[in-house]
């Protein structure tokens, strides 16, 4: 069974100002946490999901960019996309790209769900749903052409119409913590500084 390993670094950043992907966290760009996580499992192909304008401040060796027809279309039109150029691939395990946080554990765990009764496992906090950390198989694919004929983008929609499995998380678990704006990036390195 292929899963491919997908770094959603499309978004525009527009409540945070410039492309966040590439802020410094740990040493690296941010969006480096996604993959390495995913990198430590093995899965393959590793994808970065991304727009035209912001392909060429990417510098991976052994990963592959796909670039949207369409910019800022949403997640479910990128998934959509990597799942139809990528018809090899069963499983594709999601992760965006702003989230500091993200680490081999979490994907080992999440992978021990798979089943072919599920067409998603997403993670579940509490009544917070995460489908930007989370496992889409192709199954899906069906559903996701149909909602963004009708104009419908969200993920929400998709998991509102395929057989999903909810993997419960604590509240507290910091692996979900994400970048929206600069008092989120603020916040999230006074946090980091605090542990060194």
């Amino acid at each position: 069974m292929k899963i491919a390993g997908v770094v959603l670094a499309g978004g525009q950043s527009s409540r945070y100002g410039q492309p966040k992907m590439f802020e410094l966290f740990a040493g690296q760009p941010l969006y480096k946490n996604s993959l390495i996580a995913l990198q430590h499992s093995r899965l393959e192909p590793l994808i970065i999901a991304t727009n035209a304008s912001l392909q060429k401040k990417f510098a991976e060796e052994h990963t592959q960019m796909i670039i949207e027809k369409q910019p800022h279309q949403g997640p479910l039109s990128a998934l959509q996309n990597i799942m139809t150029n990528f018809p090899d691939n069963e499983w594709f395990f999601v992760v965006a790209s702003d989230m500091p946080y993200m680490n081999a554990d979490f994907v080992q765990t999440m992978l021990t769900y798979i089943d072919d009764r599920y067409d998603a496992i997403v993670p579940k906090q509490d009544s917070r749903l995460q489908p930007l950390a989370a496992l889409y198989r192709r199954t899906a694919l069906p559903i996701a052409n149909l909602l963004i004929q009708q104009n419908k983008r969200s993920m929400k929609a998709l998991l509102d119409q395929v057989r999903v499995c909810y993997v419960e998380f604590e509240e507290e678990n910091s692996t979900f913590i994400n970048i929206n704006t600069q008092l989120d990036w603020a916040q999230t390195v006074k946090k980091e500084s605090n542990y060194e």
